[in-house]
């Protein structure tokens, strides 16, 4: 299998246009807080991130709102830019659901069967293959973790949850036997606890939720939206993110529940919570001791102070501009 694509969406919260779009629609109802798109301006590093370590990517579909930015090369020929408005229907625009813009992105035209889902967080930190993310057979590479839903302030186990009512229709504990060794597997170290203490339950209590890059098959996209195109079309309804919602992970669970993925080991990526004391990811950009690293945003005493330290860790580790870059 020799074509995989990369899909990132991204958006520019100085952009007029879309901040008044925004306070046009704007709610009690919903998530809008700043920090969901506020800009880091980390995304150069992302593409040169790709260069460096994934040259092999066919396409990247670098999805959003409209803007650009404005050092983004887009004659290049690997770079398709992608408006919401060429894929999502026009009566869910404009739309500031970042689960409305990703559930439906095997909408996205010319999309490969096998691409790699991206937020504009993620990054690949060491250099990585094709087969890091799918075999030979174009099956998905995933780490088939089962873990109970903890309930936290400030994260989505809401719609973690939502997603699972619609796995539990389909799926039960039966389904993780017929392919055990996928879900208890040597490559998963002690998070294989996690899966044993949920097999007393027919049901399924949950995943392990890595929130790293995901190796998707588009057909997996189709097959949900086929079976759960009602429900699903309750999430492109909601401007903002709600507790309501279901998002993209649900059709990795499908990928996990079905058995069509290849087990991965589960420390193949690393995901970061940013704070006031950044030690551990700058540490982990400077050595590229993860291949995948994620750099959630959080609420920081002084951004800018925190911003600064983590462009000088990416710069000092790409500090040449990409083919990506005018």
């Amino acid at each position: 299998m020799d074509k995989v694509d990369f899909v990132i969406d991204w958006v520019d919260d100085s952009d007029p246009d879309w901040n008044a779009e925004r306070r046009k629609y704007k709610t009690d109802d919903g998530d809008n807080r700043g920090v969901r798109y506020r800009d880091w301006n980390l995304l150069k590093y992302w593409f040169r991130s790709v260069e460096k370590n994934a040259s092999w990517v066919n396409k990247i579909y670098f999805v959003t709102y409209g803007h650009l930015p404005n050092w983004l090369d887009t004659t290049n020929s690997k770079i398709e830019v992608i408006k919401h408005s060429d894929y999502i229907p026009e009566e869910y625009l404009p739309t500031f659901n970042s689960n409305t813009i990703e559930l439906l992105i095997n909408r996205i035209p010319d999309l490969s069967e096998h691409f790699v889902f991206f937020n504009d967080d993620f990054y690949i930190n060491s250099h990585v293959t094709i087969n890091d993310f799918f075999n030979k057979q174009g099956i998905p590479r995933d780490s088939g973790i089962l873990s109970p839903q903890l309930p936290k302030q400030n994260a989505i186990t809401h719609i973690t949850t939502n997603n699972l009512e619609i796995i539990n229709k389909y799926f039960s504990r039966i389904d993780v036997f017929k392919n055990i060794w996928k879900f208890l597997n040597l490559k998963y170290g002690k998070q294989n606890i996690k899966t044993i203490a949920t097999l007393p339950w027919n049901i399924l209590l949950g995943f392990h939720d890595l929130h790293i890059p995901i190796a998707f098959r588009k057909g997996t996209f189709d097959f949900v939206w086929e079976l759960e195109e009602d429900n699903l079309r309750k999430t492109l309804s909601n401007k903002f993110r709600t507790n309501e919602d279901y998002n993209i992970w649900l059709f990795r669970y499908f990928q996990l529940m079905q058995g069509t993925f290849v087990p991965r080991k589960s420390t193949f990526g690393k995901y970061y919570d940013i704070s006031d004391d950044n030690k551990n990811v700058i540490n982990d950009i400077k050595s590229g001791k993860h291949h995948l690293i994620v750099i959630n945003d959080q609420e920081v005493n002084n951004f800018e102070v925190v911003k600064k330290e983590l462009i000088d860790a990416f710069e000092e580790r790409y500090p040449l501009k990409s083919e990506f870059e005018k």
